[in-house]
């Protein structure tokens, strides 16, 4: 299947070109048109994350379960000056850790690939725009150098921000019940409280 990326820009254009003509002078409309389309592209992103997660929610409660439980154990493990239990349990922790780590990774990919069809559209629209020449660069950068910066300030900010947006604290409290297992993820931290306690009660 061939995907014609130029009908894509044309039609995208007819919508997003909206969000660069407030009433606003120039060059505060272009760039308040950046941050909009970067919020908006974090939000379908978000969503679309979201949707990919609760879709394999039983695998990602699964790793979660695997990964608790087996660190859980191995500290508990390190506890008793149990060796041969502390690392059996924290070679297995330490591999679902590293299956949680690339899920993850897998998971954060399906919330920027409408970032490209944005880029694409960018390039479509302002591409013959010079925005300033750098140093090291032959030519001046255009206004992709410009967006993607703004992008990751963006959706940090949308990070710092989701635990109190309505529909995002819901998907938040539907991703902890679904990998809660009944404990929660112990720290060395832990085992150090437990020694004091100990301690105190001797």
């Amino acid at each position: 299947m061939n995907i014609n990326f130029i009908e894509i820009d044309q039609a995208l254009d007819v919508v997003l070109i909206w969000l660069f003509r407030l009433p606003l002078p120039p060059l505060v409309s272009f760039f308040a048109g950046l941050v909009l389309l970067a919020l908006i592209l974090t939000i379908i992103g978000e969503l679309c994350m979201a949707g990919v997660y609760f879709m394999n929610r039983k695998h990602f409660a699964e790793i979660t379960h695997e990964m608790t439980s087996n660190n859980n154990a191995s500290i508990r493990a390190l506890a008793r000056k149990d060796k041969k239990s502390y690392t059996a349990c924290n070679s297995l922790a330490n591999e679902a850790f590293g299956r949680s780590f690339f899920s993850g990774l897998a998971l954060f990919a399906s919330s920027v690939w409408p970032v490209a069809f944005a880029l694409s559209w960018m390039q479509f629209r302002f591409g013959n725009i010079e925005f300033f020449s750098l140093p090291f660069a032959a030519d001046p950068v255009g206004v992709n150098f410009v967006f993607i910066p703004l992008y990751v300030v963006v959706r940090f900010a949308f990070a710092k921000a989701k635990p109190y947006l309505p529909v995002f604290a819901q998907i938040k409290r539907a991703v902890k019940a679904n990998e809660f297992s009944g404990e929660e993820l112990m720290t060395w931290g832990d085992l150090v409280q437990d020694d004091k306690a100990q301690a105190t009660e001797k």
